[in-house]
């Protein structure tokens, strides 16, 4: 799976620049933010915890956009993004709540393709992003529990799709789901457990 990763960038970025140089591309930088809200995924998360729920959190930063013509964008990101679950789990001693924390730095390389509509634009978009882990934290009952080894490993990959408006030149927003591909946990208790990131997230974007 990784090297399928591998191969759909090189893929993305050698069609970008094979591009007819008479396809010349309006550039567009900008930044976005919104929220999302992630859950753990994946055929073992049972294990994990008894009770996996959505976790609330926060997603921004920036993009560049390349336009060809009136329908097709090639768009780069670079995003923080707060990923993770909230859970509930029982043992002898009763219930306990808790939250799995894991921040990233996301970075995404999307096709978009555009209705070319006078004002506002529909569009759809889909392509794969990489994400290397900045934070992570393990509380229970609202109280931090330290790990002498990683929860989480470093890095993360996996498939983005969402639809969205173009609001004007300059204006956006868009919804999106990250499909994360790889076993995140790296607990050797874990590692080997079919658990994976999922987030939704609701953005709106300021193009310059």
């Amino acid at each position: 799976m990784k090297r399928l990763m591998t191969v759909l960038l090189i893929a993305t970025f050698a069609g970008l620049f094979a591009l007819p140089q008479t396809a010349a591309a309006s550039v567009q930088f900008g930044i976005k933010a919104g929220g999302n809200m992630a859950k753990i995924t994946g055929d073992d998360v049972t294990d994990v915890a008894d009770t996996l729920k959505n976790k609330v959190g926060f997603v921004g930063g920036i993009f560049l956009a390349f336009n060809f013509g009136k329908v097709v964008t090639i768009q780069w990101e670079a995003l923080y993004t707060m990923k993770g679950s909230s859970f509930e789990y029982t043992d002898l001693d009763g219930t306990y709540t808790g939250k799995l924390y894991s921040d990233y730095i996301e970075i995404p390389l999307l096709l978009k393709l555009r209705i070319p509509l006078p004002v506002i634009q529909p569009f759809v978009f889909a392509g794969p992003s990489v994400g290397f882990k900045l934070h992570e934290k393990l509380s229970i009952g609202g109280e931090d529990v330290p790990s002498e080894t990683p929860l989480f490993k470093n890095n993360d990959y996996g498939a983005i799709f969402g639809a969205g408006l173009n609001l004007g030149r300059n204006f956006m927003v868009d919804v999106r789901y990250s499909m994360g591909l790889q076993q995140v946990l790296d607990d050797p208790d874990f590692s080997e457990l079919d658990v994976k990131n999922g987030v939704w997230a609701a953005t709106i974007g300021i193009a310059f």
